[in-house]
């Protein structure tokens, strides 16, 4: 969307402008919703030349002219060919995988990913008739070796969901040009505003678009970019599967997109603030954010991220076991004790099974933050002390 003779446009400006221009037949400011479910032809010779190749929207299946505003403006912000807009985050991954990793290939993994992403993998895949190896992401040199010739596809979490581990972008990217393996990235933690994998290495890039990418958590969607012969792969698979998204979330992500460095920057600021509160607390048993110095990743966030900040997710926990949880939840009054992330609004979620807590920090005044989270804290250490 840059003008001509102009330099390239910054990150504001591209998530407001790119992709977009005045509807054609209306002039109106702003993509319409085009909820059509088909669209006609003037003529046979208008079919024939789609069926020769034509671009033309057909069914809204396969596209419409408000789904494509957003893939256009997703590719552009991704630094990709092209991008394919899919109706949730896990059908971004499972599309995606499905074409890439059919029966009889493999897939190397990392062991750092969503649960549901591993049940994915685990049951799924192999019922499609692939195999898949679980490594440590974070280390290049065991994601190297479990690379056979059947490998299809290098798959990580570029921030890990929940643990928040950072994988060197760079060094799989070595790794997989070196092994003509194509490394697929699931952003989503991050999004554009901090990280461009394809500038790393990666083929493809991925995100739930429900996440940060809307930040208002009135959508579920998920976008799938790379180069353009591999998207219109991945579209085939993810029309066939109907998969494909709707024109209403893309036109509720049209509109939460526009603010997404604002938001970004926010949820940064606000992070950083509560995880040095989290980690200097006396109720707190451990805590990851990559921007802390005790981090095992934070060298590697530091070097892909820079001074743009590492993300709005903090994940902790607490000494005392339940009744501190107990305590420390119903103590909390901003956040929502809710699942999903990356809403303006504070989320936080206790992971069954563990002592794991994830905190989709929002964009609430850091001081209101900091009073509640630290109210709650010392109600956690007050119910460890009662025993």
């Amino acid at each position: 969307m840059t003008a001509p003779d102009q330099p390239p446009a910054g990150l504001n400006t591209r998530c407001i402008h790119a992709g977009e221009a005045l509807d054609p037949s209306t002039g109106a400011y702003g993509v319409p919703l085009y909820a059509n479910t088909t669209y006609g032809f003037h003529s046979y010779e208008q079919v024939e030349a789609w069926e020769a190749g034509a671009p033309h929207f057909h069914y809204a299946r396969d596209g419409s002219p408000t789904v494509r505003c957003f893939e256009l403006k997703m590719a552009d912000l991704e630094g990709a060919e092209a991008a394919v807009g899919t109706a949730t985050g896990m059908a971004a991954i499972s599309g995606t995988l499905l074409h890439l990793v059919p029966a009889g290939k493999h897939l190397v993994a990392s062991e750092h990913i969503y649960p549901i992403t591993r049940r994915l993998l685990c049951e799924d895949l192999a019922r499609w008739g692939a195999t898949v190896s679980f490594v440590d992401g974070t280390d290049p040199a065991a994601v190297g070796e479990a690379i056979r010739p059947e490998t299809a596809a290098i798959y990580v979490e570029a921030c890990s969901n929940p643990a928040l581990r950072v994988p060197d972008l760079d060094a799989l990217g070595e790794v997989a040009r070196d092994r003509d393996v194509p490394l697929v990235v699931d952003a989503t933690f991050l999004s554009p505003a901090l990280l461009r994998p394809l500038e790393h290495g990666a083929g493809i890039v991925l995100h739930s678009a429900t996440k940060y990418l809307s930040g208002h958590g009135n959508v579920v969607a998920g976008i799938v970019c790379g180069q353009r012969d591999t998207i219109a792969g991945i579209a085939a698979s993810l029309s066939r599967l109907g998969a494909t998204m709707s024109p209403f979330a893309a036109w509720l992500l049209l509109a939460g997109i526009k603010t997404l460095p604002l938001r970004i920057e926010r949820h940064v600021t606000n992070a950083l603030a509560l995880a040095r509160l989290l980690e200097a607390h006396p109720a707190v048993a451990h805590v990851s954010y990559p921007g802390l110095d005790c981090h095992p990743d934070h060298a590697v966030a530091t070097r892909l991220l820079g001074d743009r900040g590492s993300g709005g997710m903090v994940s902790f926990g607490l000494a005392g076991g339940k009744p501190a949880l107990r305590a420390f939840l119903n103590t909390l009054y901003i956040p929502t004790i809710a699942v999903s992330l990356g809403d303006v609004g504070s989320l936080i979620w206790p992971f069954s099974g563990s002592d794991l807590i994830r905190f989709s920090v929002g964009t609430e005044d850091l001081p209101d933050l900091t009073a509640d989270l630290t109210r709650a804290l010392d109600a956690a250490g007050l119910a460890r002390e009662a025993g």
